[in-house]
């Protein structure tokens, strides 16, 4: 790729698309071969299959990686030379120093400023190690004491590069990955965090003044925010770290925002960021690229039939033309060849030589709109009849709307589709701007006609503060999902720190110190229970009814339980330790009393 591909993308684009379509037919071919021929290779059961599964596995993601950082760094490179090539040509450069930008915006939108710094200090307090995920995949971090940070978290790649169950999401939590390296401090991640989250909320209302041609529209800003901020999708995704909808989410944002920047400008920066955010996206999650490729295969249907203002259709224009003109489409379309080439290589042949079946075999169908979804859905139909009668033309939001639609239905297929859950928060920002959209060019103009812009903008923020009043009469919602996030990493934690207060007074009498712990647990001796202070760490397996010792005295013997020893339950209901209750009478030492029904410390009695 050189400076030059922008305006002459057919040849080089041709043989990607090429390439990519004779990989995948002998991948696919491959496929095929495999389930015929099994037995011609080791059963993944065995050492020599499990090695051989795990060397293809990673093989063939470093060179995976390896073409992605090659790729993303080809554009960065484009993005930079682009822009010096604008200002070069235009004589000029940008000469607003970030300071007074940040004043300009404080002055023109105090209540935006001050809310993102109550829902900041929101998300960082209480943020603890305590997530689920965060316990396995990032273990090393607090004993390295931050001397060791540039290293890959072996756990971390095997939850999204050794998967084997037909799951696709590479990048998926990279950003918290390459994050780790500079810090590992948790509430700065939360603090990245949350910048992502408020860089969403500016897009989104600048990608919807833009799109609407309106240069100032009331309370945009603080009406996008209200609407994003207090939805219990983006409380899930955002006050914890496990979910990679949040990152998702972000790049979506920002690959629109350069996509309407290029249709809008047509200028080779903003067409390489589309390129990039869409070739990001693509991997983060198994169904993302709905979202990245519906939009621009939209446009490029669409505009061909005449009913994209400003684009040429296929009988009014010349071949040539039209490929000057649906250039980025072209290229955006063709991710899907992309994605579906690393799929099979990545996903589809592993997970076909291990034969464990789908992670989602098991998974019911599931459908829980709200009434934000039933606007999705309502905004498109009167979209749709207003197209169909030619009274608007077809947009970029169009294509968004249909790609939420199709995102949705994949989650509905797979695992369903709850609105208030992390899942859903695609689908929610797609909301959020048709919500907005509809405030900007419908709403709004109305108001102002009648009054001022200022009472406008505080009519339509007492309508979305009422709006979200009512949703907060009952859960799920958004203070009952953050309530619940928290809660739990304040129990696990208390949890944690009673232990070795119970154990402390044990010690000094000189007594031996015996934890007993369910194998069910997100802990483990690898996982920062090897850091409590203990004389023998026993793991019990209550599907083979053992006890074993993994770490301290006679490590890895079997154990017989004795008066004195500690049965405990961090993150576990405590009726996970129902079957040693019943087996020896026992004393309750510590109970969470955040109301939680983990967090237990009992000892055997005689």
């Amino acid at each position: 790729m050189n400076t030059d591909d922008s305006r002459r993308p057919l040849p080089l684009l041709a043989w990607i698309n090429t390439i990519a379509s004779v990989l995948i037919g002998l991948g696919l071919g491959g496929w095929l071969w495999l389930m015929q021929h099994r037995n011609l290779l080791p059963s993944p059961e065995v050492s020599a299959g499990k090695t051989l599964l795990k060397q293809y596995q990673a093989t063939s993601h470093d060179l995976f990686l390896a073409l992605l950082a090659l790729s993303v760094l080809t554009l960065v490179v484009l993005i930079r030379r682009a822009q010096h090539q604008q200002e070069h040509s235009l004589g000029t450069t940008d000469q607003t120093s970030r300071p007074n930008q940040l004043l300009r915006f404080t002055r023109q939108h105090p209540l935006v400023l001050a809310l993102f710094a109550g829902y900041t200090v929101a998300m960082v307090h209480g943020t603890t190690w305590m997530y689920p995920e965060l316990v396995g995949w990032f273990k090393d971090i607090p004993e390295e004491h931050l001397l060791n940070n540039f290293s890959f978290r072996h756990d971390f790649l095997r939850e999204t590069m050794r998967r084997d169950d037909y799951r696709f999401f590479p990048l998926a939590h990279q950003d918290l990955h390459i994050l780790s390296w500079f810090t590992g401090y948790v509430k700065m991640w939360m603090l990245v965090s949350a910048a992502e989250l408020f860089t969403i909320v500016v897009v989104s209302a600048r990608f919807v003044r833009r799109l609407s041609g309106r240069t100032q529209i009331p309370a945009l800003l603080l009406i996008t925010s209200l609407l994003l901020l207090f939805h219990p999708a983006t409380g899930m995704a955002f006050f914890q770290f496990s979910y990679c909808e949040r990152f998702l989410t972000f790049i979506l944002a920002l690959y629109c925002g350069a996509y309407l920047h290029h249709h809008q400008h047509r200028d080779k920066a903003s067409f390489y960021a589309a390129l990039l955010f869409g070739l990001i996206g693509i991997f983060i999650k198994d169904i993302a690229v709905v979202l990245f490729v519906v939009p621009p295969a939209v446009m490029l249907i669409a505009g061909s039939l005449g009913l994209v203002e400003g684009r040429p259709s296929w009988t009014s224009s010349s071949r040539a033309k039209w490929v000057e003109a649906y250039r980025l489409e072209l290229w955006l379309c063709s991710l899907a060849l992309i994605f579906l080439l690393a799929y099979v290589v990545l996903s589809l042949l592993p997970s076909a030589f291990a034969n464990k079946g789908s992670y989602n075999k098991n998974k019911g169908f599931l459908f829980a709109p709200d009434w934000r979804f039933w606007c999705l859905i309502g905004f498109c139909l009167v979209r749709a009849a207003s197209i169909s009668l030619g009274r608007s033309r077809v947009t970029l939001l169009d294509g968004l709307n249909l790609a939420a639609l199709s995102y949705g239905a994949g989650l509905l297929v797979l695992i369903g589709f709850e609105s208030h859950k992390y899942l859903s928060l695609p689908v929610q920002w797609v909301t959020v701007l048709d919500l907005c959209f509809i405030w900007t060019c419908w709403i709004s103009p109305a108001l102002e006609r009648r009054s001022s812009a200022r009472l406008a903008g505080a009519v339509g923020s007492a309508v979305v503060l009422g709006s979200i009043g009512l949703d907060h009469l009952q859960p799920p919602n958004v203070a009952a999902s953050v309530s619940t996030i928290k809660v739990r990493q304040q129990s696990w934690l208390e949890a944690y720190q009673a232990i070795d207060a119970t154990t402390a007074p044990i010690r000094t009498r000189g007594e031996a110190i015996n934890l007993i712990y369910s194998k069910q647990s997100w802990f483990s001796a690898k996982r920062h229970l090897g850091r409590l202070r203990f004389d023998r760490l026993i793991e019990f397996d209550p599907q083979r009814n053992r006890f074993s010792v993994e770490e301290g005295t006679g490590k890895g013997e079997p154990y017989t339980p004795q008066v004195g020893d500690l049965l405990f339950t961090i993150d576990k209901d405590a009726s996970t330790l129902q079957p040693l209750l019943e087996r020896w009478p026992t004393q309750l030492l510590y109970q969470d009393n955040n109301g939680q029904k983990n967090g237990r410390i009992f000892r055997i009695q005689p």
